[in-house]
């Protein structure tokens, strides 16, 4: 009883010291800048309007962002709330995963700790990243529900699978191939297949299509913006279909360094070779599911000649890998000793990372690589109001600048090319406009983003003054950045389109 206590209280150590984590983070970032990183505006400009689907990507990560609009306010403190929240959603659902798989809580408890030590969840997830951490939070709750299912296959349980999996759906394109996986995993088992042999497997389905309904639809008929990223896929032709499994390889070291590193410091009986003897489903799901991952994986680059694998591509997939990690070691391998090592790594690299937030804004100066929480958008804006803009239209070929500007100005509206909101803008019949562009090498439009607004509103920008404002970077000594505008009209552009 005295271990079982004991293991319980390191269980809500981690969550509490993970809580007080993510409440820092939160507390830096709305202390640190104003501004909007890149992902973070563009879900300020999608967030203007609530559609059943807005980009390639799915839209629930905008739906909530719109939720904690309208209980905090447009405000930094509502996108890094819900940002930690999802992420602290993640090691949760990671916790209550490897306990339905590791006999040992303590190896669930570094099992969940050790996702600090992957940069692509740890790092670049608070950095700016929005639709692949609800992703990932989705596909961990996902996870854990069909490893309930399995133990207890109860119809609320199939219930909740069917909610998980519709908000999966939503939350990201590369979340389908995790089910994929998940499911394929499920079926090379007798355990999981029972799960798919029960009639309430027809609910969990039905809620899925239910929930995610919606946006089934507006996929269908906007095939044109779903496939619109398919580019990224696209191999060159000088590649061979080698070069894309090499990338996957590649992308996989990558993304799990430097947790391996760590494994192998403090746990190297994790990587010692031969077989062990036959185990029961929880002890068996993890390395099978690895296995099915990668040989789908293999697959994909192979079918669709894909050439290049990121490794923020992984996320969604390979957050399991921790638990598999610890499921190869027995109970009495981790002892408290090594735990507590493990354990000071992965603090030191939590650290690690609140440091490394804060340093790259103040002290971007001695790195002289300011990042966009730097831009000095307030002494932009007021340069804007002194030429005359005091709100309305704002157009800009970059959503970084859309978005950031639209919370300077308020109750206006911001479009980008290509996302095919303009005639939604319209109709809010703005009588001031502008059109802004980044200008740190000359003041000249880019010429795609001319034609754009000649397309659109009938502007000449060669008949137009342009306007440019420089201003230093936040914490900079002279390092400066530059902004270029000019001024219209959208009634006389309209009208002119309508001649």
């Amino acid at each position: 009883m005295s271990q079982f206590s004991e293991e319980r209280r390191l269980e809500w150590q981690l969550l509490l010291a993970l809580g007080v984590y993510f409440a820092l983070h939160i507390l830096l970032r709305v202390s640190i800048s104003t501004s909007l990183d890149y992902d973070e505006a563009e879900q300020a400009v999608l967030s203007q309007w609530l559609l059943p689907g807005y980009t390639e990507q799915p839209p629930l990560y905008t739906w909530l962002q719109i939720l904690f609009f309208q209980l905090f306010g447009e405000s930094v403190l509502a996108v890094s709330l819900l940002k930690n929240s999802l992420l602290f959603a993640t090691y949760l659902f990671v916790l209550l995963t490897a306990r339905e798989i590791l006999p040992d809580r303590r190896a669930a408890v570094l099992a969940t700790a050790a996702l600090l030590l992957i940069p692509q969840i740890a790092w670049e997830s608070q950095r700016d990243m929005t639709h692949t951490t609800l992703a990932v939070a989705a596909a961990a709750a996902t996870m854990w529900q069909s490893l309930r299912l399995v133990r207890r296959p109860e119809s609320i349980g199939y219930a909740i699978l069917g909610l998980l999996i519709g908000i999966g759906l939503l939350a990201k394109a590369n979340y389908l191939l995790f089910l994929a996986v998940l499911l394929l995993s499920l079926a090379t088992t007798a355990e999981g297949r029972r799960l798919f042999r029960q009639p309430a497997w027809a609910l969990t389905l039905l809620l899925a299509l239910t929930v995610a309904g919606s946006y089934l639809l507006w996929m269908y008929q906007h095939g044109e913006i779903v496939f619109a990223a398919s580019h990224k896929f696209t191999p060159p032709a000088q590649y061979g279909l080698a070069t894309g499994i090499i990338s996957l390889a590649r992308s996989t070291v990558l993304f799990l360094t430097p947790l391996w590193l760590a494994l192998l410091l403090v746990f190297p009986r994790i990587f010692r070779l031969g077989a062990s003897e036959p185990k029961g489903f929880p002890e068996i799901f993890p390395g099978r599911y690895l296995l099915v991952l990668f040989a789908v994986l293999a697959a994909t680059v192979l079918l669709f000649e894909i050439t290049y694998v990121k490794d923020r591509w992984l996320q969604p997939l390979l957050f399991a890998a921790p638990i598999y990690a610890f499921s190869r070691l027995a109970p009495g391998e981790i002892t408290a000793r090594r735990g507590k090592i493990f354990l000071s790594l992965t603090a030191v690299a939590a650290i690690g990372v609140y440091a490394a937030f804060s340093l790259r804004v103040i002290a971007a100066p001695l790195t002289g690589h300011f990042s966009r929480l730097n831009y000095p958008f307030p002494e932009i804006s007021t340069d804007i109001r002194a030429a005359g803009f005091t709100g309305g239209l704002i157009v800009s070929n970059d959503r970084f600048l859309a978005g950031n500007l639209l919370w300077q100005f308020p109750d206006s509206t911001a479009v980008i090319p290509g996302y095919g909101f303009e005639d939604i803008a319209e109709k809010a019949g703005h009588r001031q406009a502008i059109a802004v562009w980044k200008a740190d090498h000359g003041p000249q439009i880019p010429p795609q983003f001319a034609t754009f607004l000649e397309t659109t509103y009938q502007l000449k920008i060669s008949t137009l003054p342009i306007l440019s404002f420089e201003h230093r970077y936040a914490h900079a000594r002279n390092e400066s950045v530059t902004l270029a505008m000019v001024q219209f009209s959208p009634a006389t552009a309209k009208g002119r389109a309508s001649n």
